[in-house]
């Protein structure tokens, strides 16, 4: 089978995934996901397990530092400069992780951006740096998301926090999603807003998992009420990291 018609067939076979949040079961499994996705030629399945890996958390989170977060973005890039869509896609993902680490930084009291450049990728280090105390950093005008976030943080909203930013990770998505259809691109889109959608659907049982757990606990130690549960994600967790910590 030629390329054109293995990719048709491929993209073709993927279920429906539906708008984010709308879902409680992913209407595909990994198992399956894996099964279709050997259709791809090697290069490419290559290629997308580096794209999977640095945009999303559990593939960053073994990294130590954010320089090497950063490093490993630009060589996954540099590998993918015959699709500049998807090199956009991470760049784009690289930057919305930087502005949600820089909300986290000033929210747990750093007074300034510090040396940005070891901890933050993209366009707006130099708008964040110059604007510290603005609490959109300069962008709401064109980037009102960053502003509903530094509310939802300082209210302590850490699911309506990560809503918002997967909100806007699958609205990057949409936007070069609409410019495929039975390409590697399209598979790659698809695998990527279904790491999202995956992972949405197990946030509310992870969540009831860590406060029965935090029940059992404060049980076991005679207390009456369990100390204060964070949000179920890694993405939020009370940290101050900066990119390893994002979606």
């Amino acid at each position: 089978m030629s390329r054109p018609h293995q990719y048709i067939s491929l993209v073709t076979s993927f279920p429906h995934l539906g708008k984010l949040f709308t879902r409680k079961e992913v209407p595909i499994s990994q198992f399956r996901l894996k099964q279709r996705l050997s259709m791809l030629e090697d290069e490419h399945a290559r290629l997308l397990r580096e794209l999977v890996e640095i945009t999303a958390w559990a593939g960053v989170a073994k990294y130590d530092e954010d320089v090497e977060v950063i490093a490993r973005a630009k060589q996954v890039m540099e590998d993918l400069r015959d699709y500049p869509d998807l090199q956009h896609l991470v760049g784009t993902r690289m930057e919305t992780r930087t502005l949600i680490a820089a909300l986290r930084r000033r929210h747990a009291g750093q007074e300034t951006a510090g040396d940005i450049a070891a901890w933050g990728y993209g366009r707006w280090c130099g708008r964040i740096k110059s604007n510290w105390s603005d609490p959109a950093f300069g962008l709401g005008h064109f980037m009102s998301w960053i502003a509903e976030a530094h509310r939802l943080m300082r209210a302590g909203d850490h699911i309506a926090l990560e809503r918002l930013t997967l909100t806007e990770v699958f609205r990057q998505l949409d936007h070069y999603g609409a410019l495929h259809e039975f390409d590697f691109e399209a598979v790659a889109i698809y695998v990527l807003r279904w790491v999202i959608v995956e992972r949405w659907s197990r946030y509310g049982e992870e969540a009831a998992r860590t406060r029965l757990q935090a029940l059992v606990s404060a049980a076991l130690r005679g207390n009456e009420t369990p100390e204060p549960i964070a949000g179920g994600s890694d993405f939020l967790s009370d940290r101050t990291p900066s990119l390893e910590g994002a979606s």
